[in-house]
């Protein structure tokens, strides 16, 4: 096999260390459950399906004969996939039991995470699975692949944080204030300014 080939299945394996964590770190019952209620809006459905076509139509896009990235792409995408590991499971591991497949919240008990990663944005954990298959995608060294996943992805977890946050800001105490301090994905970008649009005309 050539070199290409090598990375792209490197690139596969940290999809399979993306799933090892998720089994391994998220809690068992209702954590676990793939249930969705009505608050999840068809989001949690929509991220698996997000992830099937970009894992099954990447190696297809290989063989597109343009759009081809040079050769040291693939190593850096496997960078990007560890640096996405590690604030996913730093995210998974700061919010505990509260941490679920799908959108839900766990009675009065709780509240709005804001240590760890949580400090600087909303969603780390979505930012680490984006960064893991963006990773992925560049070790295909395919120009269509990178666009598709980013553009897949993007999409799938852009309607998920619209559907957490309105959630959210329904059943957390302070989690207006909190959001209207941090970015959605990235630090200091995404956050909302202010309230004005609440505030009463005089």
């Amino acid at each position: 096999m050539s070199a290409g080939t090598w990375w792209f299945l490197a690139g596969y394996a940290g999809l399979a260390g993306f799933f090892a964590l998720e089994a391994l770190t998220r809690n068992a019952g209702t954590a676990s459950s793939l249930d969705a209620s009505s608050d999840d809006r068809g989001t949690t459905l929509l991220i698996v399906v997000a992830y099937t076509v970009a894992a099954c139509v990447t190696p297809f896009l290989r063989f597109l004969p343009w759009g081809s990235l040079p050769l040291l792409l693939a190593p850096a995408g496997l960078v990007v996939q560890v640096a996405g590991l590690s604030l996913r499971g730093w995210s998974m591991r700061t919010l505990g039991r509260f941490y679920s497949r799908t959108l839900r919240t766990e009675g009065d008990e709780h509240h709005a995470v804001q240590t760890g990663p949580y400090r600087l944005v909303r969603h780390p954990g979505y930012a680490g699975s984006l960064l893991i298959w963006t990773g992925f995608a560049l070790t295909s060294r395919t120009a269509l692949a990178v666009a598709a996943i980013a553009a897949l992805l993007g999409w799938a977890y852009w309607r998920r944080i619209i559907a957490e946050e309105r959630l959210l800001e329904q059943r957390l105490p302070g989690y207006s204030d909190y959001r209207a301090r941090t970015g959605a994905l990235i630090p200091f970008i995404g956050k909302r300014s202010g309230d004005r649009t609440r505030r009463p005309k005089r």
